[in-house]
């Protein structure tokens, strides 16, 4: 395996090639993926995840560009939240919400990393001290990438822990398009979920009820990504698309999603720890240059954000993904990449 590092002022980017078709660029900064290149199957390498190619865009766009969210992933409703019976007031950074953290969260802080080789795979170690502020408790985070050398995977673990109790629901936020180098939509790639419920919306994104899954949100059989996106029942809804949530059916099993690019012949498998996936099928797309200063369109790719169902913590009879001391908070999302012809 190859391993190059790359400072920009504060900020490291650590480039690892597996030499097997796959070449993963992490950031300090969010503990990111910044750029991911998987072959095809002609053996083309291309990027197969959107970044904005300058790295202001990419540091402090609330577009989350390739990177860790916390300590909350999703909408929290009206900013507020009650946790051991008080309640708290959180950032409003999203209209009528709190999202991904806030103004604050993770993905807009420098973690430190080290980075261990070995024989099987490399580990790409990032960690990060928040102290309390609009929420209880300082969180220690441990989060390390596992790149793998005989196959094109990327194991990522999340760990955490805390002194006080506290909401942590922690995901990646990468953009994926399987065509490469973002030279089409996914509206034509096709996608699966092992999930038979979906988190109904309420015109502020904000979850509001679980749901089994209808015409629309069912891809328990894979098929096309556009297939049913332009249905009036959401694109009458502020989503324009899906933003939406996708429970597991068997909790059990690991494998969450996957997702079929026929022209390239690329296929990404999503297996987690975690109950539950958001999809966000980019459905506001922003308007600055991308990877190598390509514009992007609406659908230019799709988020796999692993996680607790966003909201949980306002709802009954949802996991309201709580950490307290003496608990660690361990959860992992893989993405396996693999080649049909």
């Amino acid at each position: 395996m190859k391993i190059f590092q790359k400072l920009v002022d504060d900020v490291t980017f650590i480039t690892v090639d597996n030499e097997n078709g796959l070449e993963v660029t992490l950031c300090s900064f969010g503990a990111s993926i910044y750029d991911l290149k998987t072959i095809d199957k002609n053996k083309k390498m291309e990027s197969v995840v959107l970044y904005p190619t300058n790295l202001n865009d990419f540091y402090y766009s609330t577009g989350y560009f390739g990177k860790c969210v916390g300590r909350f992933s999703g909408r929290i409703d009206n900013a507020r939240c009650t946790i051991a019976g008080k309640e708290y007031i959180l950032d409003n950074n999203d209209n009528v919400c709190s999202l991904h953290g806030g103004y604050d969260g993770i993905s807009f802080q420098n973690f430190d990393y080290e980075i261990i080789g070995l024989n099987n795979c490399c580990k790409v170690i990032f960690r990060y001290d928040e102290r309390a502020n609009l929420l209880p408790g300082d969180v220690s985070y441990v989060f390390t990438y596992e790149i793998m050398k005989d196959k094109n995977e990327i194991n990522l673990i999340f760990n955490a822990t805390t002194n006080a109790e506290t909401i942590v629901n922690l995901t990646n936020h990468a953009y994926f398009n399987l065509a490469g180098d973002g030279k089409e939509t996914v509206m034509n790639q096709k996608l699966q979920f092992l999930c038979d419920r979906y988190t109904n919306l309420n015109n502020n994104l904000i979850t509001i009820s679980v749901d089994p899954v209808n015409e629309v949100f069912d891809f328990r059989n894979m098929h096309e990504i556009g297939l049913h996106i332009n249905d009036e029942s959401i694109q009458d809804h502020k989503a324009k698309g899906y933003d939406h949530c996708w429970l597991k059916e068997d909790e059990s099993k690991d494998l969450i999603a996957v997702m079929y690019d026929d022209k390239s012949g690329r296929k990404l498998s999503v297996s987690t720890s975690y109950p539950a996936v958001v999809c966000y099928a980019g459905c506001y797309p922003a308007q600055f240059d991308f990877n190598e200063g390509f514009k992007i369109q609406k659908h230019h790719s799709i988020c796999l954000e692993c996680q607790y169902v966003p909201n949980g913590i306002n709802m009954e009879d949802v996991d309201k993904a709580i950490l307290r001391p003496g608990e660690i908070y361990n959860h992992f999302i893989k993405y396996t990449f693999e080649v049909e012809e």
